[in-house]
């Protein structure tokens, strides 16, 4: 069974515990709960933060666990209020359903909590047995992917939260022959090598979702592919030997400089390399922004400080790793521009990438010397709206020669008859998938069954296509512009724009009557829904 029989919290982060020489260890001033399978973050944060030699590089940053990963959408899945607010709509929408979707949300956003309850013989868990327990306001902590075993990592039997954990209290990391006596002596952990923190088969347990889908009756008809990066990067050259590129080495950047991973005992003083920094970064800083800002109401632990700095490197990914646009080709003829336009997808899986709220668009703007408009497509307003949308979405778009017509990259949900829907047990298909395809990526690849792009996209000869060639990972989109009352020189802009969350989404999100949406709302109208600039660039045309 293990040293915790039960679940429990305690005042100070090793209170409480005794050492197996019968000595009480140190302690702190902040809350921990152990059970016996977890213990929460405090434990780890006690040896695994920053001290005067431990986790500080040679140029003297620090380097804490605890304190890059806290303000994380890892460290704050539970806390976070977006799906907060998406749980409850979903279960107001389909309360028959309430004990499968809650049991599902909390696999993955509660892991901790949840897969206790289940080892304890618990045949769903609730989100408000969830709402008692600190492991599940640690969100994806350290316990629950360090404890997660090699086993069917990469198989379907894997995905949607199905990880594997045991009960035998072995941690595992990267590094071979570790001192094991601190952290058995201090959380009754046994730290092994295990080299599947350093697979992207392990990020896959929980970002390979499927999802159940309802029919008109409310009955589950089947499953819909609600994220697949990992299914898009094996279909990708990052996944291939001479390209290999794992989830780890770009979310969690890799130091190769000996580091100090402990802090305690003080005489230990033996260093590891490499040291991979725990920042996860990807480009939600939309919800990381909602929970610095309101810290004390979402009970965050992580300081304003931790958390602009994870804004920062999320937004730093966003403009220098994730995709950027260039002008391929531009002509002027019979008072017409003919700009060709080219995006190229950076990352090792679609852009944007996950839960299919988000989208990436192009906003091409061109004016005269007299700053004259002449052609603005995909301007937006101060709330976040695409200037000019379509009522349902926009299509695909190969050519473009309206302001009206906008190309967006993005995945839209249809229900069972193909309607658009924003509610995720309606999903039953993509009515429109063209979100940008990693480098290499191609229809006879691995695992595209759940991947495959959707809508008029299949029929752009432009789009992945390079010399005839699949797998190129951009998009070609020709503007036809007609300028005719132009005076010359002309300042053409591109911009690629990115949003975590459409306005269209939220706002079908609001109209459910919960606790959570009522705290979204105020949220979000605090906020706003500002895109974020991930490239652009000007251009001076000469007549």
């Amino acid at each position: 069974m293990g040293l915790f029989a039960s679940t429990r919290r305690v005042n100070g982060c090793i209170a409480g515990f005794l050492s197996i020489f019968g000595i009480l260890l140190f302690g702190s001033t902040c809350f921990a709960e152990y059970s016996s399978l977890f213990s929460t973050s405090d434990t780890c944060s006690f040896c695994h933060s920053s001290g005067s030699s431990a986790l500080i590089d040679s140029g003297g940053n620090e380097l804490s666990i605890s304190g890059d990963w806290g303000s994380t959408m890892m460290g704050n899945a539970f806390r976070d209020p977006l799906f907060r607010a998406k749980l409850e709509s979903e279960v107001k929408r389909n309360p028959k359903l309430a004990r499968a979707i809650e049991d599902k949300c909390t696999t993955c956003h509660a892991p901790m909590a949840r897969t206790q309850a289940v080892w304890d013989g618990a045949q769903h868990y609730s989100l408000s047995e969830a709402e008692g327990s600190e492991l599940a306001w640690d969100s994806v902590s350290c316990t629950v992917c360090h404890q997660i075993q090699d086993t069917n990592l990469g198989q379907k039997e894997s995905f949607s939260g199905s990880y594997s954990i045991r009960d035998d209290r072995k941690i595992f990391g990267p590094y071979k022959n570790v001192f094991a006596n601190p952290m058995l002596n201090h959380v009754n952990y046994l730290p092994l090598h295990g080299q599947q923190v350093d697979k992207p088969q392990l990020c896959a347990t929980c970002h390979t979702l499927f999802t159940p889908y309802v029919d008109k009756d409310g009955n589950i008809a089947g499953e819909f592919p609600e994220q697949t990066p990992y299914l898009e990067w094996l279909n990708s050259d990052y996944s291939s030997p001479d390209n290999y590129q794992s989830c780890q080495e770009c979310h969690m950047p890799r130091i190769d400089e000996p580091i100090k991973i402990t802090n305690r005992p003080p005489w230990y003083n033996e260093k590891q390399s490499p040291f991979w920094m725990h920042h996860f970064t990807g480009g939600n800083t939309f919800v990381l922004e909602m929970l610095m800002a309101n810290r004390q109401n979402l009970g965050v632990v992580a300081t304003e400080n931790q958390f602009k700095k994870t804004i920062e490197r999320s937004e730093e990914r966003l403009t220098n790793d994730s995709a950027e646009i260039s002008i391929d080709h531009t002509e002027l003829d019979n008072n017409r521009l003919k700009v060709v336009v080219k995006v190229i997808n950076k990352t090792g899986h679609k852009f944007p990438t996950g839960f299919p709220s988000r989208r990436v668009w192009i906003r091409l703007h061109v004016q005269d010397d007299q700053e004259q408009v002449l052609f603005d497509s995909g301007n937006w307003t101060p709330q976040g709206n695409i200037v000019g949308l379509d009522e349902n979405y926009e299509r695909h778009y190969d050519t473009i020669n309206s302001p009206e017509q906008v190309q967006i990259y993005q995945a839209v949900m249809g229900d069972v008859e193909g309607v658009l829907t924003h509610t995720l047990l309606e999903a039953a298909m993509y009515l429109k998938d063209n979100r940008l395809v990693p480098k290499g990526f191609v229809k006879s690849g691995s695992m595209t069954e759940h991947t495959l792009m959707t809508g008029k996209v299949v029929d752009d000869t432009n789009f992945n296509m390079e010399d005839g060639q699949e797998g190129s990972g951009a998009d070609y989109i020709t503007y036809d512009i007609p300028i005719n009352s132009g005076r010359h020189p002309l300042t053409l802009q591109a911009q690629l724009m990115y949003q975590t969350s459409t306005p269209r989404f939220i706002e079908n999100l609001l109209v459910d009557d919960t606790p959570a949406v009522s705290r979204l709302q105020k949220m979000y109208a605090q906020s706003g829904n500002d895109p974020i600039v991930v490239d652009s660039l000007s251009l001076a045309l000469a007549e």
